[in-house]
């Protein structure tokens, strides 16, 4: 049985992904001690040593650039997706017994219902953990329900993981 559904790379589906992930994960803090870190570096560079304030003020913006990367993270995350070549691009998913093979104009990979370690499946998507300890998400957006109930049949055997087992 081979099913084949489409969907576009867009700002909507990077949001999508990098929404669940971020829920999935639970909540994150920002790494003040290593902000800190910085800050005293930056303090002790530039008043208990002869090196000029440049080395301290590097420092200092390292620990801005710290904070805002985590403030801003989706923005980033999202622009850094929106610059990447395949962004905008037609993506073909094809479901059969082998896998699932992800097709596009300049990707095209192969991901095995055996590399599949356990799953997390939302009101919105699968989560696929792999044994090689990436991710991979599948928006129901693109799914219709024969997709979904095959996916969920081909993930039976696989446990499914609550979001805050999530790594």
């Amino acid at each position: 049985m081979q099913f084949e559904t489409h969907f576009i790379l867009d700002r909507a589906h990077y949001g999508e992904c990098f929404d669940q992930s971020m829920l999935l994960k639970g909540p994150q803090k920002p790494r003040f001690v290593f902000m800190a870190g910085l800050i005293l570096a930056g303090l002790f560079f530039l008043f208990a040593t002869e090196v000029q304030g440049l080395l301290a003020w590097f420092f200092f913006g390292i620990a801005v650039l710290e904070y805002f990367s985590f403030k801003y993270r989706r923005s980033w995350w999202l622009m850094r997706q929106m610059m990447s070549k395949n962004a905008g691009n037609k993506i073909t998913l094809i479901f059969d017994e082998q896998g699932i093979e992800n097709k596009s104009v300049y990707i095209n990979n192969q991901l095995s219902w055996q590399s599949i370690n356990s799953f997390c499946e939302t009101d919105v998507g699968f989560m696929l953990n792999l044994e090689q300890g990436g991710q991979q998400y599948l928006s129901k957006s693109c799914l219709d329900a024969p997709i979904q109930d095959y996916i969920q049949k081909q993930l039976i055997g696989k446990k499914m993981t609550a979001p805050s087992q999530i790594k």
